[in-house]
């Protein structure tokens, strides 16, 4: 059957008359959900939702596991080891597209790329250009941070080819690799562009915007209609996570509560940790609040067309069957 939206939800309304709903505050059953890298606060939604009782309130008990890589945390979703996970939103349509990959994002959590080129102030990456001949470090070959960087530098009609890519840890500890003539720039996300900033002041840093929708959930369309009412309590938690961190002033009592629970890098300094989640939060609201978590189709159409453009995807097909905006509409019914 083709995948589809249509087909997705048709399915999950033939399954909902036969649920039972849970017992808010009462955990009933397990979400299992794999962020692709240990936890930093770039995934707070999820970390806080889970500290905070939020799933718990949803009837959910969260098992909340650090991975390994983006194309591992989608992989692991395909093995139905996980009911969802977060991965880049290159790298998911990409394989969605070109391997048929049986997932579909029900929500996008980071509406612009959270990745930063990270160089030094000697021999700054300006451009993408730049990056040809030196060595880029990232935390994993073949995920999204490599398919990012593939398009930006197509885009910018750069070689991909000319680049030495090299595995590195996604954190601020990687600069020291620059530092030591090791490498040219390395990839890092938001936490650890805030952490390396903070911690030194050679540090240039390059914003990645290549249009794609950043960093998504992803889950697989069957196991959605075999039960839709558990996602949809899982994007209401998150959801409920994810705008009180955007909105609120004082994210020091947010900080705590998430420490109390997990251990989570970058929380030792608060003042940083504060900038750090600040910053992630704005990537979450970019398109405004209204559309926190939200697929928006004008991003994802224009996703498809860069994809196909640069010829990182083998057709062009309708952005409308790569996601689903049902679930979430669910979720914060009145």
């Amino acid at each position: 059957m083709k995948l589809t939206r249509r087909n997705l939800m048709l399915g999950a309304m033939s399954s909902a008359a036969m649920l039972s709903f849970p017992i808010k505050g009462q955990a009933e059953e397990t979400f299992n959900f794999i962020t692709p890298f240990t936890l930093s606060l770039a995934f707070a939604p999820v970390i806080y939702a889970d500290a905070a009782g939020y799933y718990a309130d949803e009837g959910l008990a969260m098992n909340l596991q650090a991975g390994k890589g983006a194309a591992l945390a989608a992989q692991m979703t395909i093995a139905k080891q996980m009911d969802s996970g977060r991965t880049g939103g290159t790298n998911y349509i990409v394989s969605r597209i070109n391997n048929d990959a049986p997932l579909i994002s029900i929500a996008t959590i980071a509406q612009r790329s959270p990745f930063f080129l990270l160089s030094s102030k000697e021999n700054p990456v300006k451009t993408m250009a730049d990056l040809e001949g030196r060595t880029v470090g990232m935390a994993t070959l073949g995920g999204s941070m490599e398919g990012t960087l593939d398009l930006m530098m197509s885009r910018a009609g750069a070689s991909p080819d000319k680049v030495d890519k090299v595995k590195v840890a996604d954190s601020a500890a990687s600069f020291a690799l620059i530092e030591a003539g090791r490498a040219g720039a390395f990839i890092g996300n938001t936490s650890s562009m805030i952490i390396a900033s903070a911690a030194r002041d050679d540090v240039s840093v390059m914003p990645i915007d290549d249009g794609m929708p950043g960093q998504v959930y992803v889950a697989r369309p069957d196991m959605i209609a075999a039960n839709p009412e558990k996602f949809v309590s899982f994007l209401r938690a998150t959801h409920r996570a994810a705008k009180e961190i955007v909105t609120t002033e004082d994210l020091l009592p947010i900080l705590k509560i998430i420490g109390e629970k997990h251990d989570v890098s970058g929380l030792k300094n608060l003042e940083t940790a504060q900038k750090d989640l600040r910053t992630n939060a704005e990537n979450w609201a970019s398109k405004g609040e209204d559309n926190i978590l939200r697929n928006i189709p004008e991003l994802w159409e224009s996703a498809v067309d860069l994809l196909a453009g640069a010829k990182l995807i083998d057709k062009a097909v309708p952005a409308t069957e790569l996601y689903t905006n049902d679930l979430l509409d669910q979720a914060l019914k009145a």
